[in-house]
C-alpha cells in the first residue's frame, strides 16, 4: 500500500506516493500517471532534482491576471516585483530551455499582486507565473 509523504524542496511542498517495495517483491506493472521517481536515502541519485522539475501537485489553474508560462522549461531571471506597476509589453521574466532563452512579456498593464516562481524553478506550459491585477 503506497504511504503519503510531504516533501519541501527549496521552499515548496510537494506531497508524494511512495510504494515500498520488500526483498524479491516487483514493482507494479502500471504505476500512476501522477507518480514521480524518488531515489532511496542514502543512494546516489538525489531526489531533489526529480521533484523541483516536477509540475506543483493541486497548482491551481490560471486565474484572471495570470501570466502564464507558454511553454515549459526553467525560470532564469525575475524582472518584477510585488507591487511594480507594469505597462502592456514589459518583460516580467525569462525562462530557458533547450538553452534558449525566452522573455515572458506582460499582456496587459496593471500592479503585481503576486510572483509565484523563483530564478531556478523548472515550470510546465500553461503554468502561472506573475499575477497582475
Amino acid at each position: 500500500m503506497p504511504r503519503q509523504f510531504k516533501v519541501t524542496v527549496n521552499g515548496r511542498e510537494y506531497e508524494v506516493s511512495v510504494l515500498e517495495l520488500t526483498a524479491g517483491q516487483a514493482a507494479p506493472a502500471a504505476a500512476p500517471t501522477s507518480a514521480m521517481p524518488v531515489a532511496a536515502a542514502g543512494s546516489a541519485t538525489s531526489a531533489a532534482p526529480a521533484a523541483a522539475a516536477a509540475p506543483r501537485p493541486g497548482a491551481a489553474a490560471a486565474g484572471a491576471g495570470d501570466e502564464v508560462a507558454g511553454m515549459g522549461g526553467v525560470v532564469v531571471e525575475v524582472d518584477v516585483k510585488v507591487g511594480q506597476t507594469v505597462a502592456t509589453g514589459d518583460r516580467l521574466l525569462v525562462l530557458e530551455a533547450m538553452k534558449m532563452k525566452t522573455p515572458v512579456m506582460a499582456t496587459r498593464a496593471g500592479q503585481v499582486t503576486r510572483v509565484l516562481v523563483a530564478p531556478g524553478d523548472a515550470v510546465e506550459g500553461g503554468q502561472p507565473l506573475v499575477t497582475i491585477a
